[in-house]
């Protein structure tokens, strides 16, 4: 198939100029007052680059691939609208019943995923306006789904600066300037629409509970990106879930003033949030599938070693050995799971380019959180993550993915792209825990500071 065509030669130059622009006119407009729009165009053209440089190799170095498949299902979708458009509403807005494939003209244009996979059938819905919008240019479709998703990214970045003013060039590091990150989350895939969505979801739960603002706003937001992640990936709402409790229920703890009451209220604050996070399981575990129970996680873990076994997978799998089909069976694994999540595909793993990038990434990520924990030391380390909400919320999200994602997870080709959402939240928190070390340090004897006034210094 000729993935390159007359329209990429007139949209892509025409949305890089575009992009460029708005990116600049926003930085300049927004700059004076939030300095932290100095990353802005720099961000959002590293997404845009990162998104057409993975079409490329897809394009030329895999000669096609899923994200071809979900755009051509968004432009057959599209042709619906023609003759069909309130069936085509129905489908675009979730309404995927068997009843609504024939409204599809069969004898040219037949869904791939319609019938097959609803999870990535999401994806080519999600996608369906991009595609209209770039006509018949996948490269095109590629710029404005990326332009798009780095919405949400920019968003949990800000809602970190108003907590780490300080960290501006850290947290634009963790956030928006991870090469692996901004390559496979920004193409047409359900890593960029389910990444984008953690991040918006992550956001609007700070602005939702712990700000109390925009509240209709972020009542919709955390609603719609809820439903994004359970529709194509549940088990990052599942690792979400979590982090996101304990970061709420601890900040509630830690405002309140009296020591008394603080520990008088903790356990029914703790309980409220356990209750509040069992409801909200019980109402999304009927379309969580596979992730719905513990017992059917535990099942698709062992499934997925059983398909390790295939020869299809060799010299590009990794094991972590048989999983006993228990509780205490997945926690014997933890350590391996964890290891993998985080950091496999080492160098010693790499088969081929791709590969690389995420093998360097994940050595430059190991040999940090290991100077971490010599230089501030193991104890006070889990100190500062259990001390501090939003750092406890995002290593505990980072940590928990990874644990899912090692479990279920056996070949290396999926694991570079599954793993996305946790480097970022992972190198956040080990940037936060290195601040409070620091002010810690260089506070005067007695008084230890709140880690939002006093200028960052670099660990010398």
């Amino acid at each position: 198939m000729d993935y390159i065509g007359i329209w990429d030669f007139i949209l892509v130059p025409l949305f890089l100029v575009i992009a460029h622009y708005m990116a600049s006119r926003t930085a300049a407009r927004e700059i004076s007052k939030y300095p932290e729009y100095k990353y802005y165009k720099s961000g959002l053209l590293f997404k845009i680059y990162g998104g057409v440089i993975f079409g490329l190799v897809y394009a030329f170095y895999y000669n096609g691939g899923d994200t071809m498949v979900y755009w051509e299902d968004a432009k057959i979708l599209n042709t619906v609208i023609f003759h069909e458009p309130l069936c085509y509403l129905k489908i675009l807005l979730g309404d995927t019943r068997a009843t609504w494939f024939y409204c599809f003209d069969l004898s040219e244009h037949v869904p791939h995923h319609y019938l097959r996979d609803q999870q990535a059938y999401s994806v080519s819905r999600l996608t369906a306006p991009m595609a209209l919008l770039s006509v018949d240019s996948f490269f095109g479709c590629t710029i404005l789904v990326a332009w798009l998703c780095f919405g949400g990214v920019w968003r949990l970045y800000r809602v970190f600066i108003e907590e780490y003013p300080d960290l501006q060039k850290e947290l634009a590091i963790a956030f928006l300037f991870i090469p692996s990150v901004a390559f496979w989350g920004s193409g047409v895939m359900k890593d960029a629409y389910t990444f984008t969505a953690a991040c918006w979801m992550t956001s609007s739960v700070y602005g939702l509970l712990l700000k109390r603002r925009e509240i209709a706003f972020n009542l919709v937001a955390v609603l719609f990106s809820s439903y994004i992640m359970i529709t194509m990936k549940p088990y990052i709402f599942v690792a979400l879930m979590p982090g996101t409790l304990l970061w709420v229920v601890f900040n509630r703890i830690q405002k309140i003033e009296s020591g008394f009451l603080r520990v008088l209220s903790a356990p029914i604050i703790i309980m409220i949030g356990f209750v509040a996070g069992s409801i909200i399981f019980s109402q999304t575990s009927g379309r969580m599938e596979s992730y719905g129970s513990v017992d059917s996680v535990v099942e698709k873990a062992i499934a997925t070693q059983e398909d390790l076994k295939r020869e299809a997978y060799e010299g590009n799998s990794f094991d972590i050995g048989t999983i006993d089909p228990s509780m205490s069976g997945m926690a014997r694994k933890a350590p391996l799971a964890i290891f993998a999540g985080l950091f496999r595909p080492t160098l010693l793993d790499v088969r081929n380019p791709v590969m690389l990038i995420s093998a360097i990434e994940n050595t430059v990520l190991m040999l940090f959180l290991f100077y971490m924990f010599f230089k501030v030391g193991v104890f006070s380390f889990f100190k500062y993550i259990f001390s501090r909400p939003m750092i406890m919320f995002s290593f505990v999200f980072a940590v928990f993915f990874a644990f899912a994602v090692g479990l279920t997870t056996s070949n290396f080709g999926s694991l570079v792209r599954y793993k996305i959402p946790s480097l970022p939240f992972l190198l956040a928190s080990l940037y936060m825990i290195r601040y409070h070390r620091v002010q810690d340090k260089d506070a005067p004897l007695g008084r230890k500071d709140d880690g939002k006034t006093a200028q960052f210094q670099k660990i010398q």
